[in-house]
Parts: structure tokens; C-alpha cells; sequence
């Protein structure tokens, strides 16, 4: 087994932002293997980008038929049939609070977020904790034969829409995205 670190860096839009907006479309992740173990994810965002209770979903996909998901800070819009032919794999949340809602957003000029699960509690309260784990691309199937040699891809694709909370990004490439994977 093998651990890395990939770090991306999308463009995302310089102004407010408000729960089921768009807030980076389609971006590659070039995979060092065709399976990899999407095993957490952090999120910095330099000079601000949030305030408690801001939770973001990360979409990933095989495929970017339908590159955009819809305009940056706008509501997502990708068709139905655009989003099943990206061919969804999965998605993972990034949050400034955990299950208790204790800030873990402690640097001043850097919003850090962490992954994390949603959950809804009986008082209303959002929260989660951890990353589940997923797996990004796959392996060659076991009955690969000579009439099946469709190679997978070594890269897969990830779209932000925000989930809850209102970040202001404060400006349009202060986002890293690292993704802690095994492979």
C-alpha cells in the first residue's frame, strides 16, 4: 500500500454564496493509480471563506460530459441526464463545525474545513463527523479479455456545491482542496 496527498486548486466565484449554489464546476484529479482509497479530505480557504455551520458537498464523477454543474455561485442546474452521463460515483462533506457544533474553524485568516458526515438531529442541529471512505476510478475488470479492453480511466472529477451556510470565498483561486488517498 501506497499513501499521497493530491492537492487541487479550483476556481471558484469572489462574492456570498448561499446553500445549493455552485461553488467550483468539474475540476480533473489525475490518479497515481486506476484504484484509489479516498481515505479523507481537507479543504483551506486563504483570507476567509466561511463562518460555522458552512458545509460543502464534494461531487465526484468518472466522467465530465457536462463539465459544469451550472454558473459559479448560482444554483445547480446540470440536467438529469447531464449529471447521470458525468457518471456519479459518490460525494463526500467538508464543514467549519462538528456533531456539537464546536467551531473547528480556529485560524483567523484561513477558513480550514474538515470532512465530515451530515446528519440532521432531532433539535435541528447539523453536524457529522469523519470522512467515509470511498474509492475513486477502479481496476480492470477480472474477466478483462481481449474483447473487453476498455481501459478505466486514471482520473476521475470533483464538483463543490455549497450545502448549508453562506461562505464568501473572498476571491477566485484562494481554495486547496488536499485529498488523502491509498492506493
Amino acid at each position: 500500500m501506497e499513501y499521497d496527498i493530491i492537492t487541487i486548486q479550483p476556481t471558484v466565484s469572489d462574492a456570498a454564496h448561499a446553500a445549493g449554489d455552485v461553488m467550483f464546476n468539474l475540476t480533473e484529479i489525475q490518479l497515481p493509480k486506476r484504484a484509489v482509497l479516498l481515505k479523507n479530505v481537507f479543504m483551506e480557504v486563504a483570507a476567509g471563506g466561511g463562518e460555522d455551520d458552512t458545509k460543502i458537498s464534494l461531487l465526484f464523477f468518472r466522467d465530465n460530459k457536462t463539465p459544469s454543474l451550472g454558473t459559479l455561485n448560482a444554483t445547480a442546474n446540470i440536467s438529469a441526464s447531464g449529471f447521470t452521463g458525468n457518471q456519479y460515483i459518490g460525494a463526500v462533506f467538508l464543514g467549519l463545525t462538528d456533531a456539537d457544533a464546536r467551531d473547528l474553524d480556529v485560524i483567523d485568516n484561513t477558513a480550514l474545513y474538515y470532512g465530515m458526515t451530515v446528519s440532521q438531529y432531532a433539535n435541528n442541529a447539523r453536524g457529522g463527523s469523519g470522512t467515509d471512505e470511498m474509492i475513486l476510478g477502479q481496476s480492470r475488470s477480472k474477466d478483462f479479455t481481449a474483447k473487453n479492453r476498455t481501459l478505466l480511466p486514471d482520473s476521475v472529477f470533483v464538483a463543490g456545491v455549497v450545502h448549508s451556510g453562506a461562505p464568501d470565498f473572498d476571491g477566485t483561486d484562494n481554495v486547496k482542496i488536499h485529498l488523502h488517498i491509498e492506493y
